[in-house]
């Protein structure tokens, strides 16, 4: 005789409905082809980031385009004071006398931010963008990976520069980071044998775009598989795996993310006004941040991190970064890194992923291709922050117009 609970069991099953069969697809070819979908907004897909002629677009939609991470930021943005009176300039290049418009319209500027302690100058946004939207940094954000480095130091994540990178990442023996510092990898000078020539297709930073591109994972395990081709500290060789070294430095030291330890340690404190977001390898929590420079962020908020290395690290009353740090990470530290050692003709020298400009005035800038700048003046406390859609990866005329107009909007700022 069945049990009462079996047949409680077999009345529930009866209850349930039967498995629904699986419908039935039509044949190939009995439909017409429907209209290709395009949404209208010019975004491209991730393999068509670096080739699309819609720069403009591309640079501020990033985080359509590519898997991210969120960087939170504080619920209380630090105040900026607007501006109070219209804000003109006019510099010199070419022979000609130029203004902002003039330098708007040729270097095919997006944003531009003119900072002069808290109070925004000039801001104004072209090409479609606002000032809402977040602007991809490509190298600029090696500078903020730098500073992360800095506050690893100075929470003891990270007892010297000076030591072996191999003492947090072992992984790196054999490598080209055996034997380089930290510092020497701050410096560009860790002697790998990659290559970065944006003109040559055949340039290992082609293959480092493609593996960004198809979001698949391995950025790391590619920027520690070179050979070194000169003796760490000896030279400089300007290398975007060396920054995605120091991403993964910053994370096994840490214990965080990029995201998260920026997060906690710069965009809160800071007092940013909008989230951030970090360009990954791969989707998901596997996924590393494109250390190399692939931070999407306002421009004003690039403004105020300007403005925090203007003001030797303090902000709102605040020391968020060492004074010391910012002091050493904008300077040439070391003979192969001096002025006029870097690049061939011209003065410029490089401090821990910054560039350095010659001078009494120590200015120095955050720079990325297609025209991302950070550019800083300690001694007028002026931060200008354009952010371009150059169609060339580099532009030496465009780059020599914008540090002349750089620095004429300091000079009138004093």
């Amino acid at each position: 005789m069945p049990q009462p609970h079996r047949l409680v069991t077999l009345a529930l099953l009866c209850l349930l409905p039967l498995a629904a069969k699986s419908g039935e697809h039509l044949p190939p070819g009995a439909l017409v082809s429907a209209p290709t979908y395009d949404s209208g907004s010019g975004v491209p897909a991730p393999d068509g980031f670096f080739r699309t002629k819609n720069t403009a677009i591309a640079f501020r939609n990033t985080e359509e385009i590519m898997p991210t991470r969120r960087i939170p930021t504080s619920a209380k943005p630090s105040p900026l004071k607007p501006p109070t009176a219209p804000y003109n300039v006019h510099y010199t290049f070419d022979g000609s006398s130029r203004s902002v418009q003039d330098f708007v319209r040729r270097n095919d500027t997006t944003a531009l931010v003119i900072l002069k302690d808290d109070h925004i100058v000039f801001e104004g946004y072209y090409h479609g963008a606002e000032p809402t939207d977040l602007f991809t940094s490509f190298s600029s954000g090696k500078s903020f990976v730098s500073t992360l480095v800095g506050l690893a130091v100075a929470d003891g994540h990270i007892k010297s520069i000076h030591d072996p990178i191999r003492q947090y990442l072992p992984e790196l023996t054999g490598s080209a980071y055996e034997s380089a510092t930290i510092k020497q990898v701050l410096q560009m000078a860790s002697g790998t044998s990659y290559s970065e020539d944006y003109e040559d297709p055949a340039s290992d930073i082609d293959a480092f775009a493609s593996l960004v591109g198809r979001n698949q994972g391995g950025l790391y395990d590619f920027a520690r598989s070179f050979k070194a081709k000169r003796k760490p500290g000896t030279e400089f060789y300007y290398a975007t795996t060396d920054t995605e070294i120091l991403g993964a430095l910053i994370a096994r030291a840490t214990g965080k993310s990029l995201s998260a330890y920026m997060s906690e340690r710069l965009w809160k404190p800071l007092g940013a006004e909008s989230a951030g977001r970090w360009t990954l390898d791969q989707p998901g929590s596997a996924g590393r941040e494109v250390a190399g420079g692939a931070l999407q962020l306002r421009a004003r908020d690039y403004a105020r991190f300007g403005a925090l290395f203007a003001h030797g690290g303090a902000w709102n009353g605040t020391q968020i970064v060492p004074s010391a740090w910012v002091t050493e990470a904008t300077r040439p530290q070391d003979p192969y890194v001096d002025f006029g050692r870097v690049e061939p003709g011209t003065q410029i020298g490089y401090g821990y992923q910054w560039w350095c400009m010659p001078g009494a005035e120590h200015r120095y800038s955050a720079e990325g291709i297609h025209g991302q700048f950070v550019f800083v003046d300690p001694g007028t406390k002026v931060v200008v922050v354009a952010m371009s859609a150059w169609p060339e990866a580099w532009d030496e005329a465009k780059a020599a117009e914008a540090f002349t107009f750089f620095a004429a909007v300091a000079n009138s700022l004093r």
